[in-house]
Parts: structure tokens; C-alpha cells; sequence
């Protein structure tokens, strides 16, 4: 029997854009951390003469190359987070050259190291490590906090004509420099930290200092974060009988009247995982994208129909592994129809939308559903 999935009014384009902007972020960082054996340097983005180029990244957390935040609300990700890659090894369009060091029927494979992603609200301190091979030691560098950094601001930094090269990009944008000095073992010698960022959508950028080669950007690392304006309480029992539903509560901590959207995925954690796969040409009907063995072009996600989101996701986590709910405006209770999952350990996630603003607000506890005839404790 089908699981019945509530859906009701949200405003969904940056629900959307957020999606590919992790695809988009997971495939880069993914490629660049799968050839460690070919050199320092894995990727490139050239474009009229400028060009920027990616550090290898591995497997390890203390000397992956790998940006850790820490001081927010840890979110789960999906175990594993894994990423394979078969194609080409060079993509030209619109006078942008981008080239990555593999055979071209090498497979690349990886997997993300952390298990968790922090959120901040305005009041958090975000608390930035850096651990990286021990071939940049003692090396010089620039750390750069870009307010409104993502995927997709660059993509059009990138393909605007009016943008003659890769050192446009942040101009007229609002960022910090920090300067450092790694140390023996190519590490930040102490956290960085940043106190009372705005809502909003930030990225962090590590580049190498005092580099002698003109118009060569070296990219040591990159990562992004959000902080959403409200604090999310979510209010649902932590044990449940099977066949039972799920009734969430949520509410925004300190938001003024308006037009809220939420949402609430219930996921079992044996089926909380991501394995994408991308195979591509070079061109985008040559290009196909899976996640856990699902085409992205099967889902009809064609729009902003709730419906069709809803049902995405629904396909992504299978029949059975989970429910997600969508409330009305404003409506902040929500019932997951539960009455077809298996008994487990499950993952609640819960969210807030607002118009124009997207995320404002993001919560996540675990809960047990127990076999029916069986003890809840």
C-alpha cells in the first residue's frame, strides 16, 4: 500500500537551488579528492586568461584538506556520503575551460569524511579548522568569509559575459580576509572563529599567499554554511509503536508574525544515505546523475509543485524507509503517516520556509519506532 504524503503550499526555488548546489559542491570537492596520486594540484577553471586551480583532498580528517566547522546545530548527513565519477576530463563552453587531472576512463571514487554539518543562528559563534597535507606547511595563505557565496553565484559569475575573468568574481561582494601561516604539519596553528553573522548564505575560501604566477588563483579549500534567522524547536515523542503516527510540533524562536512554511521528514537510519554517481560527456544530455541507484530525471521535479518534491524525496529514501510531511501556512503541526514503517532507530528533520528567504529555521532529533507488543523503553 502506498504511503499517503501531505503536501500543501511552499514557496520552493531555493529548496531546489540548495539540492544542485550540494550536488554541485560534493561533485567538485569529490573529483579533486580522488586523485591524490597524481599531484597537489587535481582541478581547474580557466577563463580569459585567469585561472584557478583545486587542491587534492583524501579520504582523512587530520590531514584530508578539508575546512571543519563546528559551534551550530549539527545536522546528520547521510552515511555514507559517497561520490563516483566516470567521464571526460575536459569541459569547454562559453570560453571557460575546465579540466580535471584523471585518464579519461579512469573512475574516480570517495567519500565525505564528516558525518554532521553544522547550522548557525545569528547569536552562534562559527568556528572554523583547517587540516591539510603536510606538503603546505609553513605556507602562507588567505582565508576569505564570503557572504552570499554558493554554486550557483559563481556558475553566473562564470558564464556572465561581463565577467572578463575569474578575479571579478568577488568584487562588489561582501567578504572578509584573514591572513595565516600554516604550520609543520600544513594545519591552521588554532581555529579561526566569527562571531554574529547575519542570516544568510556563507562560504569559506582558503587560497595560497604571495603566490609569484599572475592570474593563477590556487584554491587549497572551500566549504559553505548557512545562518538562518530563527532558532527551530521541534516538539514529537522519541518513541513510537508501530503503526503509529508521528504528530510534530514546531515553532520559531523570537519570529515576528508571517508567512511560515513547514516541513517534516521522518527517515530510518539504516536507509539515511546518499551514494551519487555521475557519468557525463561533457554535455548536458550526456550527463546522467544518480542517487542511490535513482535517476534525477525521474523524479519530475520540473517545477515548484509541492507535490512533485514531496514525491522526489519520497523516491530517494524507498517505499517503506520513510514519510515527509508539508504543512500549510503556518500550520506548525504536522502528522507523519508512519502506519507502514518498519520498527528502528529514524532520523526527524524538520524545517521552516519563508518567502523570499528560504531555510529560516532547521531542527533534527532521532526517535525509536518499537514493534508493536513490545516495550517503548
Amino acid at each position: 500500500m502506498k504511503k499517503k504524503i501531505g503536501i500543501n503550499g511552499i514557496d520552493l526555488r531555493k529548496c531546489k537551488l540548495t539540492v544542485a548546489a550540494l550536488i554541485c559542491i560534493f561533485a567538485l570537492i569529490s573529483v579533486s579528492a580522488a586523485v591524490c596520486e597524481k599531484g597537489l594540484w587535481i582541478a581547474s577553471i580557466e577563463k580569459n586568461g585567469d585561472s584557478a586551480i583545486f587542491a587534492d583532498h583524501d579520504d582523512s580528517q587530520d590531514n584530508g584538506g578539508w575546512i571543519q566547522l563546528t559551534g551550530g546545530k549539527e545536522i546528520q548527513l547521510p552515511q555514507p556520503l559517497s561520490f563516483t565519477y566516470s567521464g571526460t576530463n575536459c569541459v569547454e563552453k562559453e570560453g571557460i575551460v575546465f579540466k580535471i587531472n584523471k585518464d579519461k576512463d579512469e573512475e574516480l571514487k570517495y567519500t565525505y569524511p564528516y558525518s554532521t554539518h553544522p547550522f548557525y543562528t545569528e547569536k552562534q559563534t562559527v568556528k572554523m579548522d583547517y587540516n591539510g597535507p603536510v606538503a603546505f606547511k609553513k605556507q602562507a595563505v588567505n582565508i576569505y568569509l564570503v557572504k552570499g557565496l554558493d554554486v550557483s553565484s559563481m556558475e553566473k559569475a562564470l558564464v556572465d559575459a561581463k565577467c572578463k575573468s575569474l578575479n571579478e568574481i568577488l568584487k562588489g561582494v561582501d567578504y572578509t580576509k584573514t591572513c595565516a601561516t600554516l604550520d609543520k604539519c600544513g594545519d591552521l596553528s588554532k581555529p579561526l572563529t566569527f562571531n554574529s553573522l547575519e542570516p544568510g548564505s556563507y562560504g569559506i575560501v582558503i587560497t595560497l599567499a604571495g603566490d609569484k604566477e599572475e592570474n593563477v588563483t590556487k584554491v587549497l579549500s572551500a566549504t559553505c554554511f548557512e545562518v538562518v534567522d530563527y532558532e527551530l524547536k521541534t516538539t514529537a515523542a522519541n518513541n513510537i509503536k508501530e503503526g503509529d503516527n508521528l504528530d510534530v510540533q514546531m515553532s520559531l524562536k523570537n519570529a515576528p508574525a508571517g508567512e511560515f512554511t513547514y516541513g517534516a521528514l521522518l527517515i530510518n537510519e539504516e536507509a539515511y544515505k546518499a551514494e551519487m554517481k555521475v557519468d557525463s560527456n561533457g554535455t548536458i544530455d550526456g550527463t546522467n546523475v544518480s542517487v542511490n541507484d535513482v535517476d534525477l530525471r525521474t523524479l519530475g521535479i520540473s517545477s515548484v509543485n509541492k507535490s512533485e518534491l514531496a514525491n522526489g524525496f519520497q523516491t530517494l529514501i524507498g517505499e517503506g524507509n520513510g514519510t515527509i510531511s508539508i504543512g500549510e501556512k503556518n500550520q506548525n503541526t504536522l502528522s507523519l503517516t508512519a502506519f507502514d514503517l518498519t520498527p528502528g532507530n529514524y532520523l526527524l528533520f524538520t524545517g521552516a520556509y519563508e518567502p523570499g528567504k528560504g531555510l529560516v529555521g532547521i531542527d533534527q532529533q532521532k526517535l525509536k519506532i518499537s514493534a508493536d507488543g513490545t516495550s517503548p523503553i
